[in-house]
């Protein structure tokens, strides 16, 4: 279907099209007529299929332009030939597109990932912590985990090929997940406050049966929820566009309807591919005045 017209091209639009094809199309059987018997008119000829090719099609868009000038409706001779720009729909886009949900990533915006802290915490100084985290987190396999597809002892060896050197660290290491996560006090009051104020609130987050396992705080602030995804549960993680459209489909979702909070910018582009509002967050302040700014509203007590 044509993006100018809902449904079918107008009658005068193809007759004007039509005459300017059968123009062009004499003009070059000429040409042709002419090759082949050795016409001496035939130089004539060429010139004026030439120009005809040039000529035709600009005066073909000028007569739509003065039909467009005259009638009002879009041609491709007009300054606005989709209605982009078109100040109704413009406004009825604006209507629409008002925010009805927050989906919230979890690490680092409503918990503290804390992997840094939780090694020094189990007795390694804070260079083997860091060693530990180049094999592990830092690595492609981390995602691993949260994609829940490999169980904790094929993670862990995974982690081991990395740096075989820390093989009794690595282990030792993540011999459990408590206190990978660290609460955060506002996360339940935000939550409160925009359910309080009408909106849905869900979640949607690359994150591991272990670490929901080990830190059963997690449910205080999940329960509270509309629902949501953990990508362990369903073996697919963020920036798949997977994840997203599974959200959208399980919570009767209208993108434009949504708005997503996560600290990894990748993850908001994917989002906004779709058709999401998505805020990156760095800080509390910040992601306050981004919800306000497209509407959010929430006093947190």
């Amino acid at each position: 279907m044509s993006q100018f017209d809902e449904n079918k091209t107008p009658l005068f639009k193809r007759v004007v099209a039509i005459i300017g094809i059968v123009l062009l199309v004499g003009l070059y059987v000429n040409l042709l007529i002419q090759a082949i018997f050795g016409s001496t008119g035939i130089g004539g000829a060429f010139v004026t299929a030439a120009a005809a090719t040039v000529a035709i099609p600009i005066l073909i868009w000028l007569v739509l332009w003065v039909y467009t000038a005259l009638t009002g409706k879009r041609t491709v001779a007009s300054a606005d030939p989709y209605g982009r720009y078109d100040a109704t729909s413009l406004n009825k886009e604006d209507k629409d597109s008002k925010i009805t949900t927050v989906i919230f990533d979890i690490g680092e915006v409503l918990v503290d990932f804390c992997w840094k802290d939780f090694l020094i915490n189990k007795g390694f100084d804070e260079e083997m912590a860091e060693r530990i985290g180049d094999a592990s987190v830092r690595t492609s396999q981390w995602k691993e985990i949260d994609r829940g597809v490999l169980d904790t002892k094929a993670i862990i060896d995974s982690f081991v090929k990395n740096d075989p050197e820390i093989e009794e660290e690595i282990r030792r290491g993540y011999d459990d997940f408590s206190g990978l996560l660290k609460k955060r006090e506002r996360t339940i009051p935000w939550i409160k406050a925009l359910k309080n104020n009408g909106y849905k609130v869900l979640y949607l987050s690359n994150f591991s049966e272990q670490a929901l396992s080990a830190n059963p705080f997690m449910n205080e602030f999940l329960e509270l929820t509309d629902g949501g995804i953990l990508s362990y549960r369903d073996k697919v993680i963020k920036p798949d566009a997977a994840i997203y459209n599974l959200l959208m489909e399980r919570n009767n979702l209208t993108p434009k309807e949504c708005v997503f909070i996560d600290d990894t910018a990748e993850n908001i582009e994917a989002a906004k591919a779709l058709g999401m509002k998505g805020i990156v967050f760095k800080n509390y302040e910040q992601v306050d005045a981004d919800l306000a700014a497209l509407g959010v509203k929430y006093e947190i007590n």
